[in-house]
Order: C-alpha cells, then structure tokens, then sequence
C-alpha cells in the first residue's frame, strides 16, 4: 500500500510541501498503526543513513551528496547545510521510537491530517485504501517573557 506523505521543504526562494510516496506493508486500521508503520519505516531510512555516514567516516567518498550553489543557498538561508550524512552516532531501538512517536501525539506536539482531516485520538479507526494523503505537522509552543 503506498501513502503520500506531505514533507516540508525550507528554501531561501519558495517554502514548499513534498509529497514523498511511502510503501506500507498492509494497510493501518488505526492512527496507531499509521504511527507504527511510518516510524518504523523513517527509522530504517534513518539506520541507513547512519550506515551511509559510517562509511563516509571510513573514508569512502562515493557517499558524498553534492549540491550546486542554489541549493546550498538554500540550505544556508535556514540555517542548516547539510551533505547526506549524520555524525550522530546514537541509533534509538524501534520501541522507543515507536514510543517518543505515541508520547508526542498524544501530548499534542504532533497534527496527523488525512486527505485534510485532522485526527486527535490514537484509537480512531482508518478506512485506507491507498494513495491517501497524509500530512504530519509538528506544533511548535511560542512562549514569551514577561518583565
């Protein structure tokens, strides 16, 4: 079953949304399995990430990302330049993913929308049949001082 995942992309010229195609095994009938089955898959990608970075500290450069000057302009103007490698060295195991993943929905830090609905309980059920959009948003809490 494939998801279309909305992704934002921070740029210097257009803030835009990606949609990333994510192949799920079978379909989730609850949110939480939606949230079992994106964590477990955007860690995977994050371990091979990790693997990629390992071999890049090895001396392998084939692993290199290289982006022309509009591209690293555009990362720069976010603040965050980065070449396709993480010096993290930490892997978090799938449970505790899978956990920090459920703590963050159900303290309000994360907005699941599917084709535009907002979805606020873990238990509610999913009716999904494929090519579904689905958006993650991460709330941020401004705060402010007060003198």
């Amino acid at each position: 079953m494939n998801l279309n995942v909305q992704v934002k992309q921070a740029g210097k010229k257009v803030n835009k949304i990606k949609t990333v195609v994510m192949e799920i095994k079978e379909p989730p009938k609850t949110v939480e399995e939606l949230l079992i089955a994106v964590v477990k898959q955007t860690r995977e990608l994050f371990v091979q990430k990790r693997k990629k970075s390992e071999k890049l500290e090895q001396g392998d450069l084939s692993q290199v990302s290289l982006y022309n000057e509009e591209q690293i302009e555009d990362m720069a103007s976010v603040g965050k330049v980065v070449f396709g490698f993480s010096l993290n060295n930490r892997v978090p195991s799938e449970k505790e993913a899978i956990e920090t993943a459920f703590q963050a929905f159900e303290d309000g830090l994360v907005a699941i929308f599917i084709e535009g609905t907002r979805y606020e309980d873990i238990k509610s059920p999913l009716a999904l049949v494929g090519e579904e959009t689905v958006t993650f948003v991460k709330l941020t809490m401004l705060t402010g001082r007060l003198w």
